[in-house]
Order: C-alpha cells, then structure tokens, then sequence
C-alpha cells in the first residue's frame, strides 16, 4: 500500500529528515508484521511512505492518524468535508494552506471574513494580529471544512475541532512556544541544556518537525525565547499567549 503523509523536509531539516522518519516509523510499527520503506517524496515535497505486509492495513491507519494523510487530487476533496492541511502563508485575502496536492496551481484559503467569524467573535480584527496571537504561520498543520471548491480554488473555514482546540489552549492559560523547523528532540536538548525544565510542562509535536513547549502556569513565553533561541539559533520561535488572546481577539 501506498500513502502520502502530510510531512515534508525543509532547509533546516532536511539533513537527517528521512532517518529520524524511519525511526519514528519502527517505533510506531511495534510488533506489527509490516514492512515499510520511504518512497521519496511527491513535487510538492511531501513524504511518499511503501507499506507492505500482512499488518499493512493497520499500519496505513496508524501512519495516517499520527502524521496525516495528504490530499493529491482535487477529486479527493468534497464541500463540507473536514481536511487535516499545512499552513503555507497568508495574503490579502486570507490564510493560504495545502492538503497535500501536487498542483502548484491550485488556490486554498480560508478568508480573512472566516477567521474573524471563529477567532475573533464576530469582530474585524487584522489578519496579522490573528495568526500572532494564535500562530497560525506556515508549517503549523490545521484542520479545514472545505466549502466551496472548483477546479482552481478551494475556500473554507478552520474545521469545528481545530477551533475547539485553540479554545481548549487559551483556557487552560499556559503560554506556549511554537518552534519551526525542528525536531522534538533537539527542543528537549535545548530544553535541558538551557536549564528551563523547571519552567516547561511538555514539549508536544504539532508536526514532526514543529513543536510546542509548553510553559508552566505563570511562566512567560516571550521570556523564554531567548534563552532557547541561543541554543536554536536558525530556527523560528513565536509565543502563544492566553491573555493576548482574550485581549484582543475574544474571550474563550
């Protein structure tokens, strides 16, 4: 069996990309009786993964819940359908993302008017100061509703499940630090090294290779940033901040 997963190596990453994924992968496997091999990538870079073996169909559906099926062809993608998608950047319009398709071509975007709807309540807040308080930059994975598509565009919303899980972070009132461009373990070294287990509760994969540090109650992201950032130096880092959020943007 063959299948598309919505991962795929950047310059920071590349090195070292296609092992870590193997190991990941043995590890998830277990004592499965599957056989699984990277099969390169597709042209738009994301990860190709061969599963062989009588445990195959049961691996293809761990693979796909941990890292997320990409979405080829356009045929695949229904209105009103919920897609797990990659933040690519943003525009004028609104939020730009991939599900995985191979044709460059192909416009998706959630409308400025849509974020405003869920994260804003109601109001008409910048697109800029919605993908900074909720860091919503590229390379984090969200969950989309498609509602209207056509053979060049694709438009929706931030799915019902995605919105409950920001909502879930901001009322738990725990800083975050997003880190791009990494993998989980070079945080938890950094973590270590820059003495801050004291002030981290965990460090979570959003994808493979973005990761959330998850701050202590009372501890201040920004505060910690540059302490990681000496350690991470190439890499990008942006806080998640509960208060922020309430202020600005709405009260969860």
């Amino acid at each position: 069996m063959k299948l598309t997963i919505l991962e795929r190596p950047t310059a920071l990453t590349a090195e070292g990309f296609q092992v870590r994924l193997e190991k990941e992968l043995e590890k998830l496997k277990g004592e499965l009786n599957a056989s699984i091999t990277l099969d390169g990538f597709s042209r738009s870079g994301w990860t190709r993964i061969n599963i062989t073996g009588e445990d195959s169909e049961i691996m293809t559906e761990l693979i796909a819940s941990k890292f997320a099926t990409a979405h080829t062809e356009l045929s695949e993608i229904e209105a009103g359908g919920n897609y797990e998608a990659e933040i690519t950047g943003s525009n004028g319009r609104g939020l730009k993302f991939d599900v995985g398709f191979d044709a460059g071509s192909l416009y998706c975007v959630i409308p400025t008017r849509n974020l405003n709807a869920q994260l804003a309540d109601g109001k008409t807040a910048p697109l800029r100061q919605l993908i900074e308080c909720y860091c919503l930059y590229p390379g984090v994975r969200v969950s989309v509703r498609a509602t209207r598509k056509n053979d060049h565009e694709i438009e929706g919303w931030l799915s019902d499940s995605y919105v409950d899980s920001l909502a879930d972070w901001v009322r738990m009132g725990l800083d975050r630090i997003q880190v791009f461009e990494c993998f989980k373990q070079e945080v938890e070294s950094a973590v270590l090294k820059a003495h801050l287990s004291r002030d981290v509760i965990a460090i979570n994969s959003l994808t493979f290779t973005t990761q959330s540090v998850v701050c202590k109650l009372g501890t201040d992201a920004v505060g910690l940033i540059p302490k990681l950032g000496h350690l991470l130096r190439k890499q990008t880092m942006k806080p998640f901040q509960p208060k922020k959020i309430v202020g600005q943007c709405r009260p969860w």
